[in-house]
C-alpha cells in the first residue's frame, strides 16, 4: 500500500472545525460540505457557509478557502460544494486548503449529516467493545 498518498480527509461540519479548533484540527485534512458564498479566481479565495442549521451552528460562519490548487473550478455562487484539504489556523480564524473539489447539488443534506451521526455513534460504539 502506498502510504505517500494524502489523507482521504476526516469529515466535519463547518461548525465544528470553529468549535475544536487549532489544538484538534491544525494542518489535518478534512472534508467539508458548504455553500459556496464568495469566489475570487484572482486571489485564489471562497467562502463556503453551512448548508446545515442546528444550533451549535452559525448562519454567519464562513470558512475561508484557498483555492489555488483547485483553480480553475465551476464555481457557481450559491451551488453546494464538497472540498477536501488541509486546515490552518490564522489569526483571522480557520483556512481550508483545498486540494479536491465536487459540485454536489441536490444532496439531501439532512440525510446526509444523519447518515455521518450515525457512523460516528456505531465507531464510537466499536471501539468502547474492543477496549
Amino acid at each position: 500500500m502506498a502510504r505517500n498518498l494524502p489523507d482521504n480527509g476526516q469529515v466535519v461540519r463547518i461548525c465544528e472545525i470553529f468549535q475544536r479548533g487549532s489544538e484538534e484540527l491544525d494542518g489535518q485534512a478534512v472534508r467539508v460540505m458548504g455553500k459556496l458564498e464568495t469566489h475570487d479566481i484572482v486571489v485564489c479565495t471562497a467562502e463556503l457557509s453551512n448548508v446545515e442549521r442546528t444550533q451549535n451552528s452559525s448562519p454567519h460562519q464562513q470558512l475561508t478557502v484557498n483555492t489555488r490548487l483547485i483553480e480553475p473550478f465551476q464555481a457557481r455562487l450559491g451551488s453546494i460544494f464538497q472540498m477536501i484539504g488541509e486546515t490552518e489556523f490564522t489569526t483571522r480564524g480557520p483556512l481550508l486548503h483545498a486540494r479536491l473539489v465536487k459540485c454536489v447539488d441536490g444532496i439531501d443534506t439532512a440525510v446526509y449529516y444523519k447518515v455521518l451521526d450515525m457512523q460516528r455513534q456505531y465507531f464510537k460504539q466499536r471501539l468502547v467493545l474492543h477496549v
